[in-house]
């Protein structure tokens, strides 16, 4: 008889707990790590079910379901599809394709044997006792998390032109783990990205996290070069205004670039809230609501067991803050011990006084907030474009001299473009 199960899944880690979990379920399975040769496996074996992860190199979970149950051939074979994606688009996707499950990563190893059980005894597989193999696979190291800031200015088409350390360029944050390419914004800067992408072909997609459609977060997707790529997938979230929704303002921010034409890239939208979303496995983004104009989110990454804020547009009312201004304890709660901060620090003090509910904060108030918090390294960004090198320097002093000042155990850079670190 053949091998009733196969997991298809790029993970050796996930994919030997995954083998594990099975035969102690008592039935027998094979893991398949590259996703081009499954399609053509699974014919040949013809298994009653198959368990599909969705993000894989090659060909996703879900393209590969609706192919499987495309052919005449596979078509009867039941699908289990698995993922650390909780959006419900995927889910819903996946059930259109004809899966039978959607589970989500990290499994109930208390249930999953029983779902797997029930859907094989409907087609007639008794389970039986196995031996569990040795595991291959061992302990993973937890690695670092790689961040560059690409560019993060308040405005590139008007930044003083004495500027030559801190660069010009507008939002744009990138986060690398050992298997994923996460951005945070795209203002002017994601096209640096976008050059070393295409140099070293590192990562076959992209996720964006956009925190609002400002034109100086947004004005570098017309350009970047890998919407252009038809082989490339680019993974873009944020929220919807209330008279526009992500779709159309996406479309929008590609238009100058494109005109009517949609980018020949594989393009999926997510449209988010103020909500925990485990985007991709072992990577939980939450996103949340930042006090500034319009509909604004702030993200909050945790991965490697590392926490990282970024909240580039977002005023703190600080000692300020009346009664029914919570925010500062609002954001406090999600920032608190954080690894790394990344926060708007637009003025100086005394420019602050004359831009009071703007929505963006003096680097003093973000350096005192993220004291009181206990973040480890704080990133002062989006920077007013009027401030040359001067007195950017100057701010960045009297950062570290706040810090001393108040005793605060506290790390504070300015940022600049071409910054890079590893948390």
């Amino acid at each position: 008889m053949a091998t009733p199960v196969i997991v298809v899944d790029d993970d050796p880690i996930v994919g030997t707990l995954t083998l594990e979990l099975l035969h102690d379920a008592g039935f027998e399975a094979i893991l398949i790590q590259d996703s081009l040769k499954a399609q053509d496996v699974i014919k040949k074996e013809q298994p009653r079910l198959v368990i599909l992860d969705i993000l894989m190199p090659g060909i996703d979970g879900l393209t590969l379901l609706h192919r499987l149950k495309s052919d005449p051939e596979t078509e009867k074979i039941k699908a289990i599809i698995v993922s650390g994606k909780s959006f419900e688009a995927e889910k819903n996707r996946a059930m259109q394709y004809g899966a039978e499950l959607f589970i989500e990563k990290p499994y109930d190893v208390e249930t999953f044997g029983q779902q797997i059980t029930d859907i094989l005894k409907a087609e007639g597989v008794e389970p039986k006792k196995i031996a569990r193999p040795p595991s291959a696979a061992a302990p993973m190291p937890r690695a670092e998390l790689k961040i560059t800031v690409w560019g993060c200015r308040s405005s590139s088409s008007a930044v003083s032109p004495v500027v030559t350390r801190y660069g010009k360029h507008t939002s744009c944050v990138s986060v690398e783990t050992l298997r994923h390419l996460l951005v945070f914004d795209a203002g002017s800067g994601i096209s640096l990205l976008g050059n070393e992408l295409m140099k070293n072909g590192k990562f076959k997609d992209m996720w964006i996290f956009l925190t609002h459609f400002h034109n100086d977060h947004i004005e570098g997707l017309p350009g970047l070069p890998l919407a252009r790529d038809a082989g490339y997938t680019l993974h873009i979230a944020g929220a919807s205004d209330p008279d526009k929704s992500l779709e159309k303002s996406i479309a929008e921010a590609f238009e100058p670039g494109f005109g009517d034409e949609v980018p020949p890239c594989r393009l999926e939208l997510y449209e988010l809230r103020e909500e925990s979303y485990e985007v991709l496995p072992g990577v939980r983004m939450t996103s949340f609501y930042a006090n500034h104009p319009g509909t604004t989110l702030g993200y909050s990454l945790v991965a490697e067991d590392r926490k990282i804020v970024y909240c580039p547009d977002s005023e703190i009312y600080g000692e300020d803050a009346t009664a029914l201004q919570d925010y500062d304890e609002k954001l406090g709660g999600l920032c608190r011990d954080a690894d790394l901060l990344f926060h708007d620090g637009r003025y100086t003090p005394e420019d602050y006084e004359a831009n009071r509910n703007s929505g963006h904060s003096s680097f003093i108030a973000a350096v005192d907030f993220a004291g009181r918090n206990r973040i480890k390294h704080l990133v002062l960004v989006h920077q007013d474009d009027r401030y040359a090198d001067d007195v950017l320097d100057k701010m960045a002093k009297d950062a570290e001299a706040r810090v001393t000042e108040k005793g605060y155990k506290l790390k504070v850079s300015l940022g600049r473009e071409g910054l890079r670190l590893n948390v």
